[in-house]
């Protein structure tokens, strides 16, 4: 592994571990690095986009979902990025705005934090369609995202499973502790 390398899975595994202190833990581990404070929002969600692993960066999704009163930093964490990576941002914040209004009865139990719904900030400046419901939305934005990027990736799948293994995972910890 070169100094490259190191230095990527280093930052990857300090921001799997500051997840991990927001209550997001369902992505592996590579290290037993331990972090003891999360980076300021604006930060976390620019330095998440910014990450060279998938698995990483749809994470903002999961971050949105437990964290939504975080909503605030996301024009912050713009002014951070370059072009194609704000668009990365606004699709990932539409679509855990849609899965949050999908998901809410599950979600909302397993929220610390007061209950917010996550502002529409960017349906209208991507062309998504006001109507329909979130879960025809989110095709709609999957549809335009892999179309945008040209890639073969089933983007509302990929929206979706962030969801799930959140869930899943707060589930599981539930039952663990009882």
């Amino acid at each position: 592994m070169n100094h490259a390398d190191r230095q990527a899975l280093t930052e990857e595994e300090k921001l799997v571990a500051e997840l991990g202190l927001l209550g997001i833990r369902y992505l592996s581990r590579q290290t037993l690095y331990q972090a003891y404070e999360v980076r300021p929002p604006e930060n976390l969600l620019a330095d998440l986009v910014q990450q060279p692993c998938a698995r990483v960066r749809v994470a903002i999704i999961a971050v949105l979902l437990a964290h939504p009163e975080l909503a605030v930093a996301v024009p912050a964490a713009l002014e951070q990025l370059q072009p194609h990576e704000r668009l990365s941002l606004q699709w990932f914040y539409v679509a855990a705005m849609l899965l949050q209004r999908e998901y809410a009865s599950r979600l909302r139990p397993f929220l610390t934090t007061q209950w917010q719904w996550l502002p529409d900030l960017f349906s209208v400046e991507l062309g998504l369609p006001a109507g329909g419901t979130p879960r025809e939305r989110l095709i709609l934005l999957g549809h335009q995202q892999r179309r945008q990027t040209q890639t073969a990736v089933n983007w509302a799948g990929t929206y979706e499973q962030v969801a799930h293994k959140l869930i899943r995972r707060w589930e599981r910890e539930v039952q663990w502790n009882r």
